[in-house]
């Protein structure tokens, strides 16, 4: 029995409506944006020529281990079973034998803990019954049988913030918003999917192999703060991600879990999918709502914030995939299951995106407290010493760690108390022979190019910003073009208009911390 409720006993019947008789066993091909790029397609016909007869084959997302890509499991036997061996044979590439596969995988996985990531990869990611039957929707069920004040207060009390970047607390959010929401200014929910930093996929992940959960969350989401329609806003070239949702959200249409009257309820919940307008400042709150609206994509001024004034100046929530990733799990299981992991201050776990010079490189999921060298060196599989000069965090807003600070742990905020922060929890490895201001560079090069150009301080300082770098590059660096580089990153970061602005000086400042005396000292 699912659970007790009308929404329960819904929820069971369309369980029992999606259930197959005369099952086989079932061989999970992981396709996904990594696995793509190495064969995956050709890989899954000769799965389907071999083994269709005895076993059914399905579709499912990447779990993570993208170095692997691409793999297919059989998850009802052992990893190191016949069968799995000879779906490994079909591969064709590499020269590794499967024992040693096989080891390398399961290391990826045994230091994490998996909560938002759980069962991706294992299951189909278009099953709608497969996702039900592993405690799927459970948590919306358990939300519709609450208030939605009451489902407020167990977000709060689980501890969970938003997994986007800032860090903020999920329930006072929601309730911020709530606070300027009446008749006439109904509460607006969007998820926010733009994902445009360089290094992080992520959220790509959860929506490739896992939908039904992105669903699930927004739908708890919405009751809760009491809207009606929901936009989903996705990054214009996540072609996958936006093919694989808008299937789940027309499953879910079909069988009474989106749309009037959901779970036999008399709630009424829709779900709107939108194509991102390109661009890395797409992922600022206010910019994407002026692209929602037709305008052009650059921020607005704040306050009002989104809370009070967003989408068509109606009170609105906008929460990260991962965040709402993380609702049912809490709503399933209780606040106590999320808030006993992680830290006493940050409760949960945070979604890490690994690459670059790095031997398992992939999305993997650890508890909120878990040091970068552990990630990197048990999860990632990468002895520091001798193999990695530097690792960049947290993408374009962020900076650059030397190995010596890579005891520093997840969490939010600046992680080293100055200029580097894990954000959306992207970590690049970079090569012992790799030049940690030439990344800088990169990241800040990056950040000139994406500036949408409508603060000063953005549109001259950033570009300003490459051109000192290159120029100690060129030149080596000086303590005069120090000083120029830092009061330049300081002056950006303070005046300009949008978060993405305001943190652009932070690879600079993290590079003048870390990096330039060493370089001046040495010569180079």
């Amino acid at each position: 029995m699912i659970g007790s409720g009308t929404a329960f006993t819904e929820l069971e019947k369309i369980s029992k409506s999606l259930e197959v008789l005369q099952k086989k066993e079932k061989i999970v091909v992981q396709i996904g944006q990594c696995s793509h790029a190495v064969g995956a397609q050709d890989y899954i016909r000769s799965i389907v020529d071999n083994f269709s007869q005895t076993y059914e084959i399905l579709e499912g997302g990447c779990d993570g281990a993208c170095f692997a890509a691409p793999r297919a499991t059989c998850p009802a036997t052992s990893s190191t079973s016949d069968i799995n061996e000879s779906l490994w044979a079909l591969r064709g590439i590499g020269s590794v034998p499967f024992i040693e596969f096989t080891e390398s995988v399961d290391k990826f996985f045994a230091d994490q803990f998996r909560i938002t990531l759980n069962d991706v990869g294992q299951l189909s990611w278009n099953g709608l019954g497969d996702y039900i039957e592993s405690g799927g929707f459970k948590g919306l069920a358990s939300a519709l049988n609450r208030l939605p004040q009451e489902v407020i207060d167990v977000v709060s009390d689980s501890g969970l913030r938003g997994r986007g970047g800032a860090y903020f607390p999920v329930g006072d959010k929601w309730r911020s918003t709530l606070s300027f929401s009446d008749h006439d200014s109904p509460t607006q929910v969007i998820i926010n999917a733009e994902e445009g930093e360089p290094g992080i996929f992520k959220d790509r992940h959860l929506m490739e192999g896992m939908p039904y959960r992105v669903i699930e969350g927004a739908l708890i989401t919405a009751y809760a703060v009491s809207a009606r329609d929901i936009y989903i806003y996705v990054n214009a070239e996540a072609e996958l991600s936006y093919e694989r949702l808008n299937y789940a959200v027309n499953n879910c249409i079909e069988n009474g879990l989106v749309g009037n009257n959901i779970l036999g309820t008399h709630i009424d919940l829709n779900v709107h999918l939108m194509r991102g307008a390109g661009g890395y400042v797409c992922g600022e709150e206010s910019t994407l709502i002026n692209t929602m609206e037709g305008k052009r994509r650059e921020p607005r001024l704040r306050p009002p914030f989104p809370t009070e004034a967003g989408l068509h100046d109606l009170p609105t929530v906008i929460n990260n995939v991962e965040t709402i990733c993380t609702l049912p799990f809490i709503l399933r299981e209780g606040f106590v299951a999320l808030n006993t992991v992680g830290t006493a201050d940050v409760s949960g776990t945070k979604i890490v995106s690994l690459s670059g010079s790095i031997d398992r490189s992939g999305v993997a999921e650890v508890q909120m407290g878990t040091s970068l060298r552990s990630i990197i060196e048990s999860i990632g599989g990468t002895n520091i010493e001798g193999n990695i000069s530097a690792v960049a965090v947290g993408g374009p807003s962020s900076g650059i760690l030397p190995t010596g600070k890579l005891d520093l742990k997840v969490g939010p905020g600046f992680i080293d108390g100055k200029n580097v922060m894990i954000g959306a929890g992207g970590i690049i490895a970079l090569g012992i022979n790799a030049e940690p201001l030439r990344m800088t560079a990169l990241l800040s090069q990056y950040n000139a190019d994406e500036s949408c150009g409508k603060c000063t301080p953005c549109r001259e300082g950033t570009p300003r910003i490459y051109s000192l770098l290159r120029e100690m590059e060129g030149l080596g660096d000086n303590v005069a073009l120090s000083e120029k580089l830092k009061k330049l990153c300081i002056t950006v970061n303070s005046a300009s208009l949008c978060g993405l602005g305001q943190a652009a000086g932070n690879p600079a400042l993290s590079y003048l911390e870390y990096f330039a005396e060493k370089r001046l000292h040495s010569g180079d």
